[in-house]
């Protein structure tokens, strides 16, 4: 199903869709920079476990690679990125 995927297509256009490459790909570089800290290569310790900055670079690579699908074009299943539809949501468009 695409439902959602095109929801966000018909309401954002290229530079929105940008704009939330460039958020995401903001949130990668801060997620790494935890992980740094969380696996102590860094003297200036995070609470921050391993396990959990690796869960959040995972997270802000897939939210890299949704905006990626969106801006190429490449079409997926909505149940691929369960991001898609609370993005849907928060556009104002629900089920």
């Amino acid at each position: 199903m695409k439902k959602y995927q095109s929801n966000v297509l018909n309401k954002l256009g290229r530079r929105e869709l940008l704009e939330q490459l460039a958020e995401e790909a903001s949130e990668l570089s801060q997620a790494a920079l935890k992980l740094i800290r969380a696996e102590r290569l860094s003297v200036n310790p995070t609470p921050v476990k391993r396990e959990e900055a690796y869960n959040n670079i995972e997270e802000e690579m897939n939210d890299i690679m949704l905006c990626y699908c969106l801006l190429r074009g490449i079409g997926f299943d909505d149940e691929e990125f369960p991001k898609i539809k609370r993005w849907s949501e928060r556009l104002g468009i629900y089920d």
